[in-house]
Parts: C-alpha cells; sequence; structure tokens
C-alpha cells in the first residue's frame, strides 16, 4: 500500500513494511529524509496499548535544517492519530523531538559486578545456544518476567524474529539457554557477540533457582576472555539484579535532560480507557480505597478525560472538564511521565503548569506509582 501527500515540490510517500510503515520525502522527486514507525503492542502493568515506535530517523545532509525532518515527523504522528495508536516514543537526540511533544520517559540502566567476587558459584544447569526449538519456552519466560514491565514490548509467537542485536545497535547477540535435569528451559542469557567485552543485554528466567548456573555461566565466560568485570544492562527491580547484590554490584541510572528514550501520548481518551483495568488493580491494593468513590478529571493540552472511582473500580469516560470540580491539569509530556512512572505527582506538582486538587494527591500516588520503564535492547527500533 502506498500513500503520497503533496506540497509544492515536497512529496510523502508511505509504504507498509511488515508491521511497519515506511515514510519518506521527497523533494523534486529526490528522496531526502524517512523514518519508521513500528506497530507495537507494549505493557503498561496488566493493560497493553498500542504504540507506534519511530525509528530511523535520517535526512541527507545537504537537506537539513530546511524543515524535512519536521515535516515527515508531522506527517507520522498524525497517521498515529488517525489509525487508532495510544501512544509513541522514539530513541532520540538531544534537543530536537520536544518540539513534537515527546519527552525523556525512561533511563537507561546498567549493573557492574567483578568478576572475582563470583567465581565461587556452580554451574548446575546445562548451557546450550538458542536455536528455534526453544523460541516458544523463551517467549513464555519472557512474557511471565515482563508481565507489569511498563513500555515492555509484548513479543508475538507470530512475529518475533529473535534477539535481533546484543547491548547496541549494530552488535549481534549471542543468546545461551539453561536447561535443568528434566530437559526443561528455565532461563536464558543473551550476550554481545563479541571478545573484548562481556556484556549481558537480557536475562530471562522461570525459576530463580537457575541464577546460581548463570552467575557461573558468567564468570567462566568472562574469564575465558580475561575480563575483569561484566555488564549487565538490567532495571534495578529484574529478579536477576537483586539476587546479584549478595555479590557486591553497582547499579547505576542515567536520566537524560532531553533524548534517549522519549514518548507522547498520541490519544488520549483510547490510552486512559485501556488502562483503567490497571487502575482498578492499583486501587483494590489499597485497602484504605476499598470504600472510595471519587470523580476527577485529567485535563491536558490534547484533551481531557473523566476518571471515576467505585469501590476499588476506576472506569474512564470522555470528559467536560468545566462540570468537574476535582481536577489533574497538566501538558500531555508531563502527563506521559506520570503513566510511565518516570515522574510522580508529587514532583510534579512543583511545576508552574501543572495544578491538581488538593484531596486528590493521596489517590493519585496509588495510580500513578513510580515504576521502572524498560524497552530491552532486542526491541528497539
Amino acid at each position: 500500500m502506498k500513500m503520497t501527500q503533496q506540497a509544492g515540490e515536497v512529496r510523502i510517500e508511505r509504504v507498509r513494511d511488515g508491521n511497519s510503515w515506511f515514510f519518506r520525502l521527497f523533494y523534486n522527486d529526490e528522496p531526502v529524509s524517512r523514518l519508521w514507525v513500528h506497530d507495537l503492542n507494549v505493557r503498561f502493568g496488566e493493560a497493553i496499548v498500542r504504540m507506534g515506535g519511530i525509528g530511523g530517523v535520517w535526512t541527507e545532509e545537504a537537506y537539513r535544517k530546511r524543515g524535512f525532518a519536521r515535516r515527515l515527523l508531522e506527517a507520522a504522528n498524525d497517521y498515529m492519530r488517525d489509525e487508532g495508536f495510544d501512544i509513541a516514543s522514539l530513541f532520540g537526540i538531544s534537543d530536537f523531538y520536544e518540539r513534537w511533544g515527546y519527552v525523556p520517559a525512561a533511563p537507561e540502566y546498567s549493573l557492574k559486578v567483578r568478576v572475582d567476587n563470583i567465581k565461587g558459584a556452580e554451574l548446575r544447569h546445562r548451557v546450550v545456544d538458542f536455536c528455534e526449538e526453544h523460541r516458544l519456552d523463551v517467549l513464555r519466560i519472557y512474557e511471565h518476567n515482563n508481565l507489569h514491565r511498563i513500555c515492555s514490548v509484548v513479543r508475538s509467537p507470530e512475529s518475533w524474529t529473535g534477539f535481533v542485536r546484543g547491548t547496541d545497535w549494530f552488535v549481534e547477540a549471542d543468546v545461551k539457554v539453561f536447561v535443568n535435569e528434566r530437559g526443561e528451559v528455565v532461563g536464558y542469557v543473551s550476550l554481545d557477540k563479541v571478545t573484548e567485552r562481556t556484556a549481558v543485554a537480557e536475562v530471562g528466567f522461570a525459576t530463580p533457582e537457575v541464577f546460581e548456573s548463570m552467575v557461573a555461566f558468567l564468570a567462566q565466560r568472562a574469564s575465558e576472555h580475561g575480563h575483569d568485570e561484566i555488564t549487565l544492562l538490567l532495571p534495578p527491580d529484574h529478579e536477576f539484579a537483586i539476587y546479584l547484590r549478595r555479590y557486591g554490584c553497582v547499579a547505576t541510572q542515567e536520566f537524560h535532560r532531553s533524548g534517549g528514550f522519549m514518548a507522547r501520548i498520541i490519544n488520549l481518551e483510547s490510552l486512559m480507557a485501556k488502562l483503567s483495568a490497571e487502575l482498578s488493580r492499583r486501587v483494590a491494593k489499597e485497602s484504605r480505597f476499598s470504600g472510595c468513590e471519587k470523580d476527577f478529571a485529567i485535563v491536558t493540552d490534547i484533551g481531557e478525560v473523566l476518571v471515576r472511582v467505585r469501590s476499588g473500580q476506576v472506569k474512564v469516560e470522555p470528559a467536560i472538564s468545566a462540570s468537574i470540580a476535582e481536577r489533574l491539569e497538566l501538558p500531555q509530556g508531563k502527563l506521559t511521565q506520570l503513566l510511565m512512572g518516570y515522574q510522580t505527582i508529587d514532583t510534579l506538582i512543583a511545576a508552574q503548569d501543572v495544578h491538581c486538587s488538593p484531596d486528590l494527591i493521596p489517590l493519585l500516588r496509588v495510580l500513578f506509582p513510580p515504576a521502572y520503564p524498560y524497552i530491552w535492547w532486542s526491541d528497539r527500533f
């Protein structure tokens, strides 16, 4: 399928490419700028929302600073809005994408452990190379591990193509699978397929009993290549990251002022409606809100919704906020950060462009707690 838009000497073409759309801008019939929009499902706790992942943004050097990337990004945002996407995200450079509503929404995580500290671990499982026969078991483990991970990509058995990279864009993955004495796949580790470092892009486990074998394997692998340290790109709340504390490790989080992983809301009403079940789950966990009955409006620069809380259940509806006394008013970018768990209501209300009814704050702390959003390297775009 192909679509073109005419604007003087500029033409934008959109072509389907599997689960993605390829946007290309022509100037005087010469291709000068391009990007992809990847059609993804991602998790927000137990909710699944539709995300457009923007990648491969590029303008030929001779045609930069002439507004061509701006036109493509506006066309991509319009397309996603028209096609019912809930959010959009990208991995971007600094001081550029804010003008289209994108804000930093997740940090980068890194954990380092000294090889000398883990040499005593014992290998109790068989370690084999990942192959097609392990695919469904690995997918099952991944989905179980990431059931509540905000922004983790849902890997469909029909379309998942495997581990396409290691810890960076152009690094091949070397994936090992851990098998118990009954022949069951109980874990996997995705490493960089290089000799100059031992770096781990992803860890999955069916049971924590496999953790010591993973540590032993990594120690052996690092020692064979003469490495003193192992780097793992894991969120700090990942079970394996927590397990490694017993050996001594250094965990870091890098938050970007601008650039890095950035996101924005595309369709506020559809997004919030899909999140209602997850919001209900969060409220139900807090007994003090079991009898809560409250209506409030979330008002942004791209629209507004009415949130109704009744006996531990949350429903989201279209709103006309003028008739609703209690309100949370904020730009969509700050709402994006709140939904991601990147900011909290307590940090946001310090901003001049955020206004919140004081009685709402305890409920908003429960609805939107801090979190560790993450897209694993193999799913990036």
